[in-house]
């Protein structure tokens, strides 16, 4: 994949926000793969979830931003900590995008990923509200397709900022706790990455 006759490689950081069950998680991750001409882009996708957005079942990921339902508006600023969630949650994924317009300064591309997610919980709640030390874990593929901005700092320095459609190919297991049933999500995104040509 990285021979010479790669037009180029590419290598980042970006953030994920999405509705995830009943909450509202922030997660963090990078990505490397190669451009395989100037349209196209294939490459690997990791991530891990970095915290709560929001508690809030009846949120989704703008409300949550918004700090709507009469809760303080906590996480509008970039140096807040977030709520730290009581689940573990990773992602690994193939990741393609095609670049629709390229030009000097701004693009539009559309993403998609096929991907598996890991989830891991430890204490779960039982019906009486009581916590029982009992560890949960379970993966399901999922898939997803958005569109994105893309901003040229520099050539070979880009930033872009999207919105995705993610769908739990494996939704509604019996098995899964109470609230994760379905990881069907609307999701925002911010890709930072260098590109070497």
């Amino acid at each position: 994949m990285f021979d010479v006759e790669a037009h180029g490689i590419y290598g980042g950081f970006w953030r994920d926000l999405y509705k995830f069950g009943p909450v509202v998680i922030d997660t963090v991750g990078g990505d490397l793969g190669v451009f395989i001409d100037n349209e196209i882009k294939i490459g690997f996708s990791f991530a891990t979830v970095a915290g709560l957005l929001s508690g809030n079942e009846d949120d989704d990921v703008f409300d949550a931003i918004n700090g709507s339902y009469g809760r303080p508006d906590r996480y509008s600023g970039g140096l807040n900590a977030l709520e730290p969630a009581d689940f573990s949650y990773s992602t690994a994924a193939v990741k393609l995008e095609y670049i629709l317009y390229d030009g000097s300064t701004f693009g539009w591309s559309t993403t998609g990923n096929f991907g598996q997610g890991v989830f891991g919980q430890g204490k779960i709640k039982n019906a009486s509200g009581l916590e029982k030390e009992e560890y949960k874990s379970f993966s399901h593929t999922y898939a997803s397709l958005g569109l994105a901005i893309i901003i040229k700092i520099t050539n070979n320095f880009r930033m872009s900022f999207g919105i995705s459609n993610r769908k739990d190919l494996d939704a509604n297991d019996k098995n899964r706790p109470a609230g994760f049933e379905n990881f069907d999500a609307v999701t925002i995104y911010n890709h930072v990455y260098m590109a070497k040509f």
